[in-house]
């Protein structure tokens, strides 16, 4: 694995390196001192000595790109390719600032270096496919990732080189993990305590299960590194697993509801009328609301695992802590009942508690930890 991602970071670097040079110019002080020269001569053409100048500046320049080529040139690895064509178009783009200055022009004659480039990534380009062809050998996961990085280099030097694009679709396909994800397991006190017939077990154990094989994608994927199954799909469709995916509830307490009381008064000022001139009149009213208060907290934590199938060593841990706070409050009333705010009167009424059942508080509690899990498994497994 280690060696894996050494060779992937380097093809992605060479990549970047690759696509990020197109854009570059003047990129050594030599380059920089001619195209000042030449944005000098546009001002004046006529400035003394300007020829000479000009031609011993671009000669230092265009050198340094010749040399460095020629250096990457007897390098076996294939990143050289990546190099050598960086200077070339580092030279191309003095090229065409020379051509598009007319006294530079007049004065130089800078070659066209397309062909060459062209050149040079054809050669790139069957490096990177034989490099392909050479990882798909060996047959195994990694080996496939790095012919599908190769087969992508190689269609990102010359499009539609060969048939790279469908070798990179092949060994993107080979390459995939089969990635298992099994029931929830409760580690904690809470299922050992709700009875004979474990009321709400089986929506722990799959319900989590199902939610996140579905929304990684399950048996499809289109840009992902992994398809996903829960332990039955795996078994029914007979699929060798790479990785194993374990939750487990290290924790989890779902306490019975508390009880508080208090009260509280409460004053408003009402509009009662007016006087004979037609001020308005206003009467304070008072009252005592008298409170009760149900409330709890639930907490959880779950255990994320990733698992090696072959070497059951851990690819990845984590632990993710959820919580949902619940309360609910009803209140009795003596006085005025115009002083109440609109929602002092809604807990009038009814003395009933609408407590959440245990499926309900589970849903709860997964809903705020969901996300957290779904992204730490899929960053765990993607290459």
């Amino acid at each position: 694995m280690k060696n894996y991602l050494i060779i992937l970071i380097s093809i992605l670097f060479i990549y970047t390196s690759c696509s990020t040079s197109r854009s570059t110019i003047a990129n050594t002080p030599e380059d920089r001192n001619l195209l000042a020269a030449i944005k000098k001569i546009n001002k004046n053409s006529s400035g003394e000595n300007a020829e000479q100048t000009l031609s011993n500046l671009y000669r230092q320049a265009s050198t340094l790109h010749l040399d460095n080529i020629e250096v990457y040139a007897t390098l076996a690895e294939a990143d050289k390719w990546s190099k050598i064509i960086r200077e070339y178009e580092a030279l191309q783009q003095l090229t065409n600032v020379i051509n598009g200055s007319a006294a530079a022009k007049g004065i130089l004659d800078a070659p066209d270096y397309t062909a060459r480039m062209e050149a040079v990534r054809e050669h790139a380009a069957s490096d990177y496919y034989s490099i392909g062809q050479n990882q798909l050998q060996n047959n195994d996961k990694e080996s496939y990732r790095n012919a599908y990085e190769a087969f992508k280099m190689a269609e990102g030097f010359v499009p539609g080189y060969k048939d790279s694009k469908k070798k990179k679709e092949m060994a993107f396909q080979n390459s995939l993990l089969n990635v298992v994800v099994n029931p929830v397991n409760d580690n904690s006190s809470y299922y050992s305590n709700i009875g004979w017939n474990r009321y709400g077990n089986s929506f722990n154990d799959d319900y989590l299960q199902r939610n996140l094989v579905r929304d990684l994608g399950g048996d499809y994927t289109k840009s992902g590194s992994a398809r996903f199954y829960t332990d039955w799909e795996a078994q029914r469709s007979d699929i060798t697993s790479d990785l194993f995916v374990d939750l487990t509830w290290v924790n989890l307490d779902i306490p019975y509801p508390y009880t508080s009381n208090y009260s509280r008064n409460v004053s408003r000022q009402i509009q009662i009328g007016a006087d004979t001139s037609g001020h308005t009149l206003y009467q304070t009213v008072t009252g005592t609301l008298y409170i009760t208060r149900k409330y709890f907290t639930a907490t959880g934590d779950l255990e994320s695992r990733v698992t090696d199938a072959s070497t059951r060593n851990t690819v990845d841990s984590k632990r993710y802590t959820s919580q949902f706070n619940w309360q609910q409050e009803y209140a009795t009333y003596r006085g005025d009942q115009r002083a109440l705010s609109g929602s002092e009167l809604s807990m009038l009424g009814s003395n009933t508690f609408r407590i959440p059942n245990k499926e309900d508080i589970l849903t709860e509690l997964y809903q705020r930890i969901y996300p957290q899990v779904k992204n730490g498994i899929y960053n765990s497994v993607r290459w």
